[in-house]
């Protein structure tokens, strides 16, 4: 079974649209949502936004023992100049960016940095491949922070210049999911990008759009597990 979160209510809903739903089950805030996907189980849920509420979610779909892998799908910002909103970015890596310990630890403690199950990574560029959506796999940074401001930009790619995305949940996802020893991927459709200058305006105009794409892929991805 595949364990799917979701951070916002327009990500969630976009999922279970496609889902033939069989039970719901709630543990504290989250509420899971159990069904079929095309044929294949799922179990998805709304965490809320941020690393806390992401880390909690995750947690408990990771205590299911029929969960097996975990896919933390939904919208993200753009770091790089030539992406385009609703561009899709494969995470095969995901890092804690606000992260840092660095007055005690020098470098070492800046981020921490969790690798992506090459298998899913490969599934992934499948599914996007087969609904003709432009995507880029590279790392994805994660921070308690919506990027808006030039000096957070320059900062973050300061530190991770290879992230292709910005957003405030896969980190806590890649670290749960680590530690109870489930795969984990990250998949993020650009609702908006950073170096833009209407960045705040992209994201409120198309994060529906890119909700119901980063639906279609986790889709498309299921069908291949």
């Amino acid at each position: 079974m595949t364990g799917i979160i979701c951070a916002m209510e327009s990500e969630l809903q976009a999922v279970l649209e496609h889902v033939n739903e069989e039970k719901t089950r709630q543990v504290g805030q989250v509420r899971i949502h159990y069904g079929m996907l095309d044929g294949k189980k799922v179990a998805a849920c709304l965490s809320g936004v941020g690393k806390v509420n992401a880390a909690m979610a995750t947690t408990i779909l990771c205590q299911d023992p029929e969960i097996e892998r975990i896919v933390n799908v939904g919208v993200a910002g753009g770091l790089k100049e030539e992406q385009s909103v609703g561009d899709l970015v494969i995470s095969d890596e995901v890092a804690q960016a606000d992260f840092d310990t660095s007055p005690i630890d020098g470098e070492a403690g800046i981020g921490l940095v969790f690798k992506v199950d090459e298998g899913l990574v490969e599934k992934a560029c499948l599914a996007a491949h087969s609904l003709n959506i432009p995507y880029r796999i590279g790392g994805v940074a994660t921070q308690d922070l919506f990027m808006s401001r030039e000096e957070d930009y320059k900062k973050l790619l300061g530190r991770f210049p290879e992230s292709a995305c910005s957003e405030m949940e896969g980190g806590a996802v890649a670290q749960v999911a680590t530690a109870f020893n489930k795969p984990f991927l990250v998949l993020r459709t650009l609702s908006d990008v950073a170096v833009h200058n209407d960045n705040p305006l992209e994201f409120s105009e198309f994060a529906k759009m890119a909700s119901r794409q980063a639906a279609n892929v986790i889709r498309a991805f299921c069908a291949l597990i």
